[in-house]
């Protein structure tokens, strides 16, 4: 596994103290940090130099529904329950498991790019399998779960499901 060092990083900690480290090389060796310090002089395969550069711990997106990412923009400045009967639900129902695939690979990958290392996505009714398996063609650290609807004023068909069937298949995940 190749070892990388960045060289002279400003880096943002998150210890208790919220110390900032300045002019500080990283050693990554078989993808994982082993040393922070100033002046590393290990060899390495890749040298980076971060001067006037800031490095801080990933990002953590705590919400999100990644079979919605192919969604955004198309019914902005809305009433929730409008956006939900007339637009999401509607949306998601016509959902198949390439578009909830892709919706989701798409909305990972822009948040990677972002600096997100971490997220909880609360699913979506149909297809959680192909959100499942975005998240781990990615890998990205994920928590993951499949929504439930099992009732509700304006839900399409396509995506009200009993109880015991919502339960089963999140069991099967």
């Amino acid at each position: 596994m190749a070892t990388i060092l960045i060289k002279n990083a400003t880096i943002i900690t998150v210890n208790p103290d919220k110390n900032i480290l300045y002019n500080t090389d990283i050693l990554i060796e078989d993808n994982k940090i082993s040393k922070i310090s100033a002046n590393i002089t290990d060899v390495a395969d890749k040298i980076i130099d971060a001067k006037h550069k800031i490095i801080l711990p990933g990002f953590v997106q705590t919400h999100v529904h990644l079979c919605q990412t192919l969604f955004r923009g198309l019914a902005e400045n809305r009433e929730l329950l409008y956006w939900l009967r007339e637009k999401i639900w509607p949306f998601e129902a016509a959902h198949n498991e390439d578009s909830t695939y892709y919706s989701a690979l798409l909305g990972i990958g822009e948040m990677v790019s972002g600096g997100t290392t971490t997220i909880l996505d609360m699913g979506g009714v149909n297809h959680a399998d192909k959100i499942f398996e975005a998240i781990a063609k990615s890998g990205i650290r994920a928590f993951a779960g499949k929504a439930m609807m099992d009732n509700g004023i304006g839900v399409p068909k396509e995506i009200l499901e009993t109880t015991e069937n919502s339960i089963n298949d999140s069991m099967a995940l």
